[in-house]
């Protein structure tokens, strides 16, 4: 089939896709399809936004964007941290023109409409007493902080963190998130759709021909038999450096309806290797209340878009940012303790080494695998067994657009 000719409606994509196997061609290159995901993925979905410490005082302020939307993220004079649609509540204006900052209030700068940082209106300017100022506040957004991580979702009916937090609050504790800060935040632009870039995370099968440099550290690149080895041996490692080595089993069910999807493991480094680096040898201070190295590494995803690689002396937050239906962006964001100065403590090119060049392959890939799809030969393939995941995403977004 050629992206020329006309692409089958949604509807005969999802009565004909098998599961176990890839999507078809519509579903990266339909305008329609992309529009349907807008509303019935990244608009339920959580997104990462900003880390809780990126606002340590009253007013501090961050905005967050994707796609036509823009949030306002502040730091409440109670202490909490609350998310607005930045959108003035007279004709629509943004409020917020600076991406972060610290303010006593929020002025618009159209018609100088005035609002607290709890949102609501303050000043409505030269407007007549008849104005219900109580209910023209800045409208709300879903809003969580999850071990010093800030989400956002656009849904008026968001998923629950409640289930997640009883069952991985115990499990990343002693990793100390909520002590971190960015050591560094980079964007690679894919020309490819966002799907593909999700697929791409959730295997590993595609790690020995593609990743050199991560397979030097990772055991991952392996069939599950070979690995397991690896993951027992590290058991008493990690039991002895504070490191919990749960494994939240997502693998065929998704979470309960109603709750944000989740997943956790810890899985082994080779032994040779206490972090993801070029020689093996620790980046960064020990993060949080970790004693040393099990030469292990945390999987964590919370939602479909914000996977988490959390080593003993730094993390990996990615973010996956669609821009249009053959365009997205791949965020990349290094977490150390928040103590850790660059220069001494750690050397910011040494850090960002191992996952700087893993994405740079991965972006060259992904768009090549775009490519592929585009053609008028491409056909949905069987998965392998090592993409297991990558099934689970796809049961997971077929689901939710059939919904």
């Amino acid at each position: 089939m050629s992206t020329t000719t006309a692409l089958p409606p949604l509807s005969q994509l999802l009565n004909r896709h098998r599961s176990g196997y890839a999507l078809a061609q519509g579903f990266y290159a339909s305008a329609e399809v992309f529009e349907r995901d807008v509303e019935a993925i990244m608009m339920q979905e959580w997104h990462f936004a900003a880390l809780a410490n990126e606002m340590p005082a009253t007013g501090d302020f961050k905005v967050f964007e994707l796609l036509k939307e823009s949030v306002i993220i502040v730091r409440g004079k109670d202490g909490q941290i609350r998310a607005f649609a930045n959108v003035c509540r007279h004709r629509g204006s943004r409020v917020c023109l600076e991406h972060q900052g610290s303010v006593s209030r929020f002025v618009c700068p159209y018609h100088a409409w005035t609002y607290g940082l709890d949102g609501a209106l303050l000043n409505a300017r030269m407007m007549g007493k008849d104005v219900d100022r109580d209910t023209l506040g800045l409208k709300p957004v879903a809003c969580e902080l999850f071990h010093g991580m800030v989400f956002v979702s656009f849904s008026e009916t968001p998923t629950s963190f409640d289930a997640m937090r009883a069952e991985l609050d115990g499990p990343l504790k002693n990793f100390g998130l909520d002590r971190t800060k960015i050591a560094r935040r980079v964007s690679y632009p894919v020309a490819a759709n966002w799907k593909l870039l999700v697929e791409n995370y959730n295997e590993c099968y595609h790690c020995g021909p593609a990743h050199p440099e991560f397979k030097r550290a990772h055991p991952t690149h392996m069939s599950a038999d070979k690995v397991e080895p690896y993951n027992e041996a590290m058991e008493a490692r990690a039991a002895a450096q504070g490191v919990s080595t749960a494994f939240i089993d997502r693998v065929g069910p998704l979470c309960p309806d109603g709750s944000v999807d989740y997943t956790y493991s810890r899985h082994s480094l080779y032994e040779t290797h206490d972090t993801g680096s070029e020689d093996g040898k620790p980046l960064a201070p020990l993060l949080g209340r970790l004693k040393g190295y099990d030469q292990g590494a945390s999987d964590l995803y919370v939602g479909m878009f914000n996977p988490m690689l959390i080593y003993n002396d730094y993390a990996v937050l990615y973010r996956f940012v669609p821009i249009s239906q053959g365009k997205s962006v791949q965020e990349i964001i290094w977490l150390v303790h928040e103590d850790a100065e660059e220069g001494s403590d750690y050397d910011l090119e040494r850090l960002c080494w191992l996952w700087d060049v893993t994405t740079v392959a991965d972006k060259h890939i992904i768009e090549k695998n775009q490519e592929g799809v585009n053609s008028r030969f491409y056909e949905p393939g069987p998965l392998a067994e090592m993409e297991f995941y990558t099934q689970r995403f796809l049961d997971y977004y077929v689901a939710k657009l059939s919904a």
